[in-house]
Parts: C-alpha cells; structure tokens; sequence
C-alpha cells in the first residue's frame, strides 16, 4: 500500500470578493478540460499519481487546479447542459424519440410531475422563437437500452439527480461570466446567525433571575448571565447552535497549605454520593453514556467538573451524577484513604512486610515532582507570590500530603463546595429553561452563604522593591544532548490583575509579540544564537492567578551563560521600549487573534469555559471577557492615539517593575535519592506517631476488600434504544474529479474560514527521501 503524506493549511476567507469574473482567462478560453479518460467517477483511483482531496477549496488552489488546460472541448458556450453531459457521460446522451434530433437531459429542478428528463430542442443556432422545436419525454422504459454510460463510472441513471450539485458546480467553475466561483466559496463558509432568546432582563425562571443578555456576533453565540435567588450562585449560559452541550461547575478552592486538599476531594467526591453510592461513576459510565467528555480539574485556586454530550437525556443523566457527587458526596474514610494517602505494607496481606505510604494523589504528585519541567515552573510560581495563596501547592506536595486528615478534607467540603461558591456553566441548543428547573430541584433547600471572607483572602501580592532569585534543583535528565549543558534560568515578573480585562488583553498582546513567532525579539536574541536548547518551561504569559506574570529564559545552558542569558533579556526589554514592535509583526498576531475567534471546533464549548474560569472565578464579568471584537477594535484605536502604547506597556511592566525573580535550576545527581530519604523518615514520623500498628494491617485488608467488592452500577441513570436517534449524521459531501485529481467540497458552516487538505501519494517518492518528509511538511506549512 503507497505510503500516504498528510498536510493541512488553514486560510481566512475574509477578502472574498462578489465579481463575476475570478477565474482568470478570456471568455474564449476555458480554464478546464475533460477529456474522455479523466471522467468524474466514484470509484477510488488505483493509480499511484498525484491525488489531492478538498475538505473546501481556496480560490487560488482551485485556480492552479483548472489552469492545467486552455483547451475547451465544448460547443456553444451558453449550452449548460451540454457541458454537463459532456463531463458525465462523454457526450454519448441519447436523441429524443419525438424529434429524433435534440439530445435528451437531466432537469436539475424538477416539479412533482415532470419528467426527470427533457428535450431541449435541436443544437442549432436558434434566429426566432419559432423555430425552437422543443419536446418533452419521460424515458424510464427508454433509458436501459438507449442511455450508456462507461462501465467505469458506476452510475446509474437513478442516481443521476443526486449529482446534479456536483455537477452545477463543475458549470459555475466552467462558466465564470454567469456564476462567480467566489460566490460559491463564500456559500461554503457561510455562518448562522447569532441566536435570539425570548428572555428578558430581570424576567425570573425557575428559580433564576436573568441579570445581563448580550449577543456575541463574533462567536455566533448569546450570552446569558443569571443569578439563583436563593443560593446567588453565578450562571453564564451560552446560547448557540451546537449539537455538542456542556456543562460544569466551579468552585473557588484557595489553598492554605501544601496538603493537596482540593486535589484529593475532586478525586474522592467522585467515589460516590447519597444519590449514586457507587464508586468511579466516570468509568462506570463510560457504557452507559454518550458522553462525549467527562472530567474534572484542580488549579491552583479553582476545581472544576465539567461533561460534554450531544444526547438530550444523557445531558441530565450525567447532570445528575454530577450535581450529587459535588454536592452530596459521601466521603467516605476508606476512600479518602484509596484516594489521597494511607499507611499500608508493601504486601497487604502481610504483616511483616514494611510498611510503607500509598494512595492515589500522593504517587500522582510523586510522579510530577520527579518532572523537571514542572518542578520548575511550580517553584517558580511559589516563589514569586511568597505571600498569597499561590505559594502553596495546590496539587498537592508529597512531602506535605500525609498531615491532611479526613476530618480536615470533609471541612474543606463544606466551606468550599457551596452552591453560592459556584460558578454553573451551560453551552449549546438544549432549552435552558429545563437545565434551570433540574438545578433548581438540587439547589432550593440552601440558603446564601457568605462566601465573601474566601473570596478576600485572595489578595493581590505585595510588590517588591527589588529583584529576587531562586535556585532550585531537579534529578538528572534521561537524555541529555551535552552534559556540559544541563541549566536552565529564567526571568519572571508579577504583572497587573487579572480583574482588569483591559490590561490583560493588552499585556497578552505584548507578551505574545515578546516570544511566540519566529520574528518576535527575544527568538532572535536567545534561540538563534543556540546559547541554549529551547525557552525555559514557563516561557510565556501566565494570566492562571489573580496577578498575570510573565516569563522568559532558557533551559539546556551552561552555568557560565546564566549572567549572560539575564542581561540579554534585560538589554531586550530595553530595545524594544525604544524600537518598538513591527508593524508586521503585530498584524501577523492580530490576525491570528481573528482566526482563533472565527476557528471553533466541536470542543468550543469546553474551551470557552476554561478560557473564562481564571478570570470568572475572581469576580470579573465572564460575558465582557468573551467580547474579543471590542477589544480589538479599542486596540486599534489607541494605538492611532498613541504608536508607542505598547512600548509603554514594555516599560511600565518590565523596565520599570522590580517585582522580578531570576531563577536558576541545575541538576543534583542525589536528588532523586534525597527525596527516598525524606520520605522514609516521613513513613517513620507517621508509624511512630500510630498507636495500634496492628490497625494498619486491618485497615489495609479492609480497603482491599471494599475495592474488590462488586459495585452496584444499577443505581446510575442509563439511555435505552430509544433515547438513541437511529438517524446517522450523515455529512453531505460532493464527490468528483478534475483530470487525476480527486475532489470532494463539504458545505460546513465554518464562520468565513476555508480549509484544505491535501493527500500526496508518495509511492514514486524514492526510499531515501522519504525520511525527509517530516521535515518537508513542516517547512511546507510555516
């Protein structure tokens, strides 16, 4: 089987334009031939030539495809249908038995009663209306014996008017001067309205007040805020024409210590609930959903637990599971125990073996501290916020872990996981006033807590009046391209807040234009002089705390070029505020903000949520947040006002700001070692500190027992057949071909963005090249 080579190239269709005449060439030259071996066909091509397929078609790719041959084989040029039948069949259309003279054709527009064919009279040319003899013939019985096609196509004259789109659009590229090609793309491209709703501000539902209704043209979307009256638990509903529903809630989970706590109760709150007392729901569920994601996340002051599905009742099956584990989990001792940490021998069943820590959470971060990358860029983030909540671990450290206790972890429950702590999230076409009705079945029995003392305790931290620095050790890499190379420094910086959603577009531009292309200032200071490997894991703009910050330095340098690496940064920072950015540059970045607002995929809805969440769960207006356009647009307005607005964003976070930490991290050949240590004396600590080491090897029999023991998966919700549509999603594609190239054209509605993808054959391509293709794609696609 010849080896097939992938690529795909995205292209805005912003600039298509109406005229009738894109396809280049005068109107006695055609663009394309079709010559009786190159017929359209649905059969596979066994030939080991060049074969392109179009998810869509730009218009210049469509251009070079057409402009293989000036030739143009058909007759008079106004004969639609000639030219159509010429493509089809070769030309070999039988007459009309009425006439014997005209050549019979398909209608492309038939009426109930019409015949599927006609006679359109003779091919002559025609000086009155009166002597154009024209007839019509139905020739069901007249088609099996007259009408032939190659054997080749496998077409049958029954099918024949379910390709007549193909066709039409093979006429509209044939004949530019009535039918503009563009026009046809921009069909292809063509988005949906922005839904309307019939809610009103201040209109109350089931439970809910709306607060705000904004539509979102950019996004397709509308956008609406609402308030539960008891509870006032905060709900942002998206309301847009998706198949694809989600659904999450977020709690404010702000960390005290290093004890992991949030992370351990979004593990064991998924251990069951009063409602569905069964463990692992997610797993279990995985045969009795269609859930198309189901998951749950920890950050460093926020969890959240989110689910994605296409099928109505699934949406409140999974809802259900959801609102009662988060809600009513049981918390129970033992999976508190399976789930964060627990004193067990090596060998359960054996109470002579040693005894050593285990659980779940706990070999999870045991495994992330053992990653440099993310020891770095905890480290990092610890030490630059020394005095808020983020100098703690919220994942949990595993030196820390084993001081929370159980009942520690069902306080933080209560504190925490409270509906007015929330932050409800809804996204696709479901109706909201049935989601509102579900969750206001959980949430009419509470009552508003005053959240307002958690929210406080996330202050902004302090900014210094001098520079710091950090140096911080990791365990040897496994691959290490020069031992003479193993450091890795960086320069970090506390930027403004998070609630300023103006600042924070701004300082997202600067940082982006910092580091992210191949132009951008400190690529050409530190990447391509190839002092190190790469940027430092953390390189970039970070906007997942209540302070943005921003990063940048190198990993893989020797010791000796860290006071280097941090002076060009310094001397970087410096060039820019008096140079400035290109103007390419930052037009290259601003269209790929336009791209990302018009690309969205079938997970757009989960992404819009974790794209808000950092922000949204420090009070700031989730809807201002979505609002891109608005930004882009006061963008452009302040820089006519002032051309040096982000050179004075350069200066005012960067040059003028003494909230900067250096950090250094080498590699420590016992550290790995080290940690074994601190955690055999920590075991110690623990055992000594139990009075009855024989409950140890109970309990651990016990949790064995619970966990082998068969769960009851009847207590969770299930879909029968008959909450199954038996449809199939069936996507329209017109198939065809151009001379050896195989074309299919999906109608999608991808909001003005045309995509392309082409499959090359590779089979003539010689064996030592083909190692090279990798590389070639990449540089292809740049």
């Amino acid at each position: 089987m010849a080896p097939i080579t992938r690529l795909s190239l995205k292209r805005e269709n912003n600039n298509i334009s109406n005229s009738t005449d894109e396809i280049e060439g005068n109107n006695d030259k055609k663009l394309l031939e079709i010559k009786k071996q190159k017929t359209i066909t649905t059969k596979k091509s066994k030939s080991p030539s060049l074969r392109i397929q179009l998810s869509a078609m730009t218009i210049p790719v469509l251009k070079n495809i057409l402009r293989f041959n000036h030739q143009n084989p058909f007759g008079n040029k106004s004969d639609l249908l000639s030219r159509i039948i010429y493509m089809v069949g070769h030309g070999i259309y039988p007459r009309c038995p009425k006439c014997t003279r005209g050549r019979l054709k398909p209608r492309l527009h038939r009426r109930k009663n019409q015949s599927k064919y006609y006679c359109p009279g003779f091919p002559i040319s025609f000086r009155a209306p009166a002597s154009y003899h024209q007839c019509d013939y139905v020739i069901d019985e007249f088609k099996k014996e007259k009408f032939r096609f190659p054997s080749n196509l496998n077409l049958k004259i029954n099918n024949l008017i379910s390709v007549m789109n193909l066709l039409r659009l093979c006429h509209r590229i044939i004949n530019p001067t009535r039918f503009s090609l563009n026009r046809q793309l921009q069909k292809l491209s063509i988005a949906p309205k922005t839904p309307l709703t019939s809610l009103s501000v201040g209109q109350e539902l089931n439970g809910y007040i709306v607060k705000e209704i904004t539509p979102i043209p950019e996004f397709r979307l509308t956008a609406i805020k609402l308030q539960h009256k008891l509870t006032g638990c905060q709900h942002l509903h998206i309301d847009r024409e998706h198949k694809n529903n989600v659904w999450s809630v977020a709690f404010q989970t702000t960390p005290k210590d290093d004890t992991g706590v949030a992370h351990i109760l979004e593990h064991t709150a998924l251990c069951g609930s009063e409602k569905f007392p069964c463990r692992d729901p997610f797993f279990k569920m995985t045969n009795r959903s269609m859930a198309t994601f189901m998951n749950a996340f920890t950050a460093s002051d926020w969890t959240m637990y989110a689910f994605s599905t296409q099928n109505q009742k699934d949406y409140f099956n999974l809802m259900s599971i959801y609102l009662d584990a988060v809600l009513h989990p049981k918390l129970d001792e033992y999976d508190f125990m399976q789930e964060g940490w627990r004193l067990e021998h090596e060998k359960i069943d054996d109470p002579t073996s040693p005894i050593v820590i285990k659980g779940v959470v706990f070999n999870e971060m045991k495994g992330v501290f053992s990653n440099s990358h993310q020891v770095y860029a905890r480290q990092v983030q610890n030490n630059l916020m020394p005095t808020s909540t983020y100098q703690y671990e919220s994942g949990g450290d595993p030196e820390k872990i084993p001081i929370l206790t159980w009942n520690a972890l069902r306080e933080f429950h209560t504190t925490h996981y409270h509906p007015s702590n929330g932050r409800f999230f809804t996204y696709g076409s479901f109706p909201l006033s049935d989601t509102l009705a579900f969750l206001n079945d959980y949430l009419h029995h509470y009552e508003q807590q005053k959240t307002k003392a958690i929210s406080s305790k996330l202050i902004e931290e302090s900014h210094w009046n001098k520079s710091r620095s950090v140096n911080i050790t990791c365990s040897p890499q496994s691959f290490v391209v020069d031992p003479n190379k193993t450091t890795t420094v960086s320069v970090s910086y506390l930027l403004g807040s998070i609630r300023n959603t103006w600042e924070t577009f701004l300082l997202n531009i600067v940082c982006s234009l910092l580091v992210e292309s191949e132009n951008s200032p400190f690529y050409k200071k530190l990447i391509i002089p190839n002092i190190g490997n790469s940027y430092s894991p953390d390189t970039g703009f970070g906007r997942h705390t209540l302070n943005t910050t921003f990063h940048v330095g190198l990993q893989d340098i020797s010791k000796n070029d860290v006071d280097r690496v941090v002076k060009i940064i310094d001397e970087t920072f410096q060039e820019v505020a008096r140079k400035g950015f290109e103007q390419s540059q930052i037009d290259a970045l601003l269209h790929q903000f336009e791209l990302g607002i018009k690309h969205q995929d079938e997970n757009f809805g989960l992404k819009i949520i974790l794209g808000l969440i950092y922000s949204w769960i420090h009070d700031t207006d989730p809807i201002d947040s979505l609002q891109i356009t608005k930004y882009l647009e006061k963008f452009n307005d302040e820089m006519t006002k002032n051309p040096r607005l982000l050179q004075d964003i350069v200066e005012k976070y960067f040059l003028k700001n003494n909230h900067k930490l250096i950090a250094t991290m080498n590699i420590d050949e016992e550290y790995s070692e080290k940690k074994k240590q601190k955690e055999s004396q920590l075991c110690q600590q623990l055992i000594s500190q139990c009075k009855d080491k024989q409950l140890i090897y109970e309990k651990g029999l016990e949790l064995q027992k619970r966990q082998s023991a068969p769960q009851n998966v009847d207590v969770l919700p299930t879909l029968s057949i008959t909450d199954i549509d038996k449809k199939a999603i069936r996507v329209p594609i017109i198939q065809g071909q151009i001379g050896n190239t195989y074309v299919q054209l999906c109608e999608q509605p991808t909001n003005g963005i045309i995509y392309f993808r082409c499959l090359l054959n590779t089979f003539e391509l010689p064996n030592e090249l083909k190692s090279y293709l990798p590389l070639f794609i990449n540089i292809l696609t740049k």
